[in-house]
This record gives structure tokens, C-alpha cells and sequence, in this order.
């Protein structure tokens, strides 16, 4: 799955996908926009390959500068991504030390913990108020 969290407010916004890479990352980019609309987005991404968009996603990238900028980190660097807690609180809240006899099950489960992240921000507000400037 994708996932986002704003730094100001912890709003939390995810999506899953069959796979991971520039389709369906753009896909993403397309739902955190529509999202925060009309506020401009400036997301932290790492280096992973499914960030990296495909020519398609590199010309709606450039034709939406207005509304959306990219930022990736320096390589090996997750201590400065705010989702990488919201990942440690997921694996926290579904899937330590839990076994589900299907990914449907283990879907589910992640579904009910992100939900919860989005009508309750204050359950990863801790990962996220360190970013915030004093």
C-alpha cells in the first residue's frame, strides 16, 4: 500500500495496489491531490523504485506544480520520512506478532488501522509532531 501523513494536521491518506511502481504511484499522487485540494502538497518520498514516476506520470508531475511538489531524501534516511512512524504504529496495531490465514484478512485489518488513523489522527500524531517547526 501507499501512504501519507500531513505534517500539520496528521491526516492520514492511503491506497492499495497490485503492485508497486511509477503507474500506480502516479495513481496515488492523483488521490493525495484530489485529497488536499485546493492546498498545494509537498510530499517527502525516499528513493524506492516505485517512486519513481513513468513518463506519464513525469508530465502530469510538470503540468501540476501547483498543486502537488516531490522531495526526495537522501538515500538511507527513513528517520526523516514523518510516514515511516505511522508505518512502526501500523505494524504496532495489525500485523506484530499477529498471523491471518489470508491477505484478505491481513487487508482487512490494515484497512480497519488506517481507518482508525483517519478518524482519530491523535493515534499517530506522535510520528508527525517532531516535523513540525516550533
Amino acid at each position: 500500500m501507499f501512504g501519507a501523513v500531513a505534517v500539520d494536521d496528521a491526516a492520514f491518506v492511503y491506497q492499495f495496489a497490485d503492485v508497486f511502481n511509477g503507474h500506480t504511484f502516479h495513481e496515488f499522487l492523483l488521490t493525495v491531490v484530489q485529497r488536499h485540494a485546493p492546498h498545494k502538497v509537498f510530499m517527502i518520498i525516499d528513493n524506492g523504485p516505485c517512486h519513481w514516476l513513468d513518463e506519464a506520470g513525469k508530465k502530469w508531475l510538470a503540468e501540476n506544480q501547483d498543486k502537488i511538489e516531490l522531495h526526495r531524501l537522501p538515500p538511507y534516511s527513513p528517520e526523516f520520512n514523518p510516514t515511516e512512524g505511522v508505518w512502526k504504529t501500523t505494524r504496532k496495531m495489525a500485523t506484530h506478532n499477529r498471523f491471518y490465514p489470508t491477505v484478505q484478512d491481513r487487508d482487512s485489518a490494515l484497512r480497519q488501522t488506517f481507518d482508525q488513523f483517519q478518524m482519530t489522527p491523535g493515534l499517530i500524531e506522535n510520528q508527525v509532531a517532531r516535523f513540525r517547526s516550533p
